[in-house]
């Protein structure tokens, strides 16, 4: 039978909220939904289920369970980068590696062919455990059969485990208690109450009435472990970069002959993306210096394209701006592509008056002359602190806007400062009123509020008292009073 590895990473957002705050693996942690006293928590440590802290109870019921617990929220932003860091780092292992399309951390490689780069499967999956624990990550290695099997045992013990035969690993995998699986929360606990505790138990329930009460995921997961479903290996694709070097004779800082050595590399690069029926997305450019150093850029498209005059456009807007030590002796291209389609000639197409295209590309320019971190735009997040409820992403290319009709009612807006700015103390007595912005606005009318937000007490706590502040001239103000340090802030405007 074919040999298969499942590499689990458990409670993989957990340890990448561990990272972020080391001061905390000695204690039960979890991590939540929300930044919210009521949020559902999604995945716990070893310490937080001694304490029969389990996924899917509110971080309120937990702390009853276990007044220590610490929590935190992590993005799906950085799960995602998490799980291409990892799957990078398993390919120097083997090639075929499959990262699970629901549950991350969970991998599966293909352990096949190693004979004669390892004694024995054991050594090879000790050297991953070695290399990842290197890399700040605990995880665990099951080497068996089917996809199942080695991920129920994975999920249950510690460490490196081979199984020697499949009826090993079905007798292991039967023994798995279901808490210690992706289930539901309201599945797990109603099966529970039915006594159902582990996959032996939860097999012997027939399948048409599991399917009817418990739904399809429950159901899916039966005829996993039952054997029912099989699929081959589904390998991440590798995206190998192509490449040009070109050795100088004598060091050159002329920034005009390096864009046209960089023209000859880069013309060689895209004919070779287009027999491919790629475009290009990215392009990283290395010089190396004659004074051992080296300088790196990476230039990204807003859409992928094969424009070599565009590219290179993007390309001398950096080296113009260049401040060199010493003269560049060798010079190191590298692009990234992607499959694009033809796109289909109509002929008759409703195309917005604003050029979006023209667009990006200045937004590409603008992002070669200042940096990628110049250009962004903020994503709403579910957070209730103002801070806290938005990120600044990178905006790759510009969109139709849709704006509100005209007939519709005019909203305020709030305009929040990046840092809220710290105001004067206000006066117990105010006999001329309270001075927020100096004289020129005239003191306070009114105040509405207030507004209490409230949170984050496993990291020192935010207690934060909020107003709409009506001033003499017209100015509408957003302030806050802060209970723990007893101040006024001026968080934004209204407009």
């Amino acid at each position: 039978m074919a040999r298969l590895a499942c590499v689990d990473v458990p409670a993989f957002p957990l340890q990448l909220l561990l990272r972020e705050h080391p001061d905390w693996k000695e204690l039960p942690v979890a991590v939540v939904a929300e930044d919210r006293s009521n949020s559902s928590l999604l995945w716990v440590n070893e310490k937080a289920r001694r304490a029969r802290v389990l996924p899917g109870q509110r971080y309120v019921q937990a702390l009853s369970l276990a007044p220590d617990l610490r929590a935190g929220t992590v993005s799906r932003h950085e799960i995602e980068k998490g799980v291409e860091l990892l799957t990078d780092r398993l390919r120097h292992y083997m090639p075929e590696v499959e990262p699970g399309p629901d549950t991350p951390g969970v991998f599966w490689l293909n352990a096949q062919g190693l004979g004669r780069l390892y004694k024995n499967l054991e050594d090879w999956a000790g050297a991953i455990s070695k290399d990842l624990l290197k890399a700040g990550f605990l995880c665990t290695i099951v080497v068996g059969f089917t996809r199942f099997g080695t991920y129920a045992a994975a999920k249950s013990i510690l460490g490196v485990k081979v199984f020697q035969d499949a009826s090993e690993e079905n007798r292991v995998a039967r023994r798995v208690k279901l808490d210690r699986l992706e289930i539901e929360p309201a599945v797990r606990d109603a099966l529970d109450k039915l006594g159902v505790r582990t996959v032996a138990g939860f097999l012997k329930l027939p399948a048409k009435g599991l399917l009817k009460r418990f739904g399809v995921e429950a159901h899916r997961l039966y005829r996993l472990a039952a054997g029912d479903l099989w699929a081959p290996l589904r390998p991440h694709p590798v995206v190998e970069p192509l490449e040009r070097q070109f050795l100088l004779d004598a060091p050159d800082s002329d920034s005009e002959r390096l864009l046209y050595l960089v023209k000859r590399m880069l013309d060689s690069l895209l004919a070779e993306l287009a027999l491919k029926s790629k475009a290009l997305t990215e392009v990283a450019l290395r010089l190396v210096l004659d004074r051992e150093g080296e300088y790196g850029e990476r230039i990204r498209t807003a859409a992928p394209t094969v424009d070599s005059a565009q590219i290179l456009g993007l390309i001398r807007l950096r080296l113009e701006s260049l401040r060199l030590d010493s003269g560049v002796v060798a010079v190191h291209l590298t692009v990234c592509g992607t499959k694009v389609l033809p796109e289909q000639d109509l002929l008759f197409t409703e195309k917005p008056r604003r050029d979006l295209e023209a667009g990006s590309r200045a937004l590409d320019r603008l992002r070669a002359e200042f940096g990628d971190t110049v250009v962004v735009r903020a994503n709403l997040q579910n957070n209730h602190l103002p801070q806290a409820s938005f990120r600044w992403e990178a905006m790759e290319k510009t969109t139709i806007p849709h704006p509100r009709r005209k007939s519709s009612p005019r909203l305020l807006v709030r305009r929040i400062y990046e840092r809220p700015l710290l105001l004067p103390h206000r006066s117990r007595h105010e006999s001329d009123g309270w001075l927020l912005r100096g004289l020129e606005q005239g003191p306070v009318q009114k105040f509405v509020g207030p507004y209490v937000f409230s949170g984050g007490w496993w990291a020192g706590g935010v207690h934060r008292e909020y107003y709409f502040v009506n001033m003499l001239r017209g100015e509408v103000l957003w302030v806050f009073y802060d209970r723990k340090r007893r101040r006024w802030f001026l968080e934004g405007r209204v407009e």
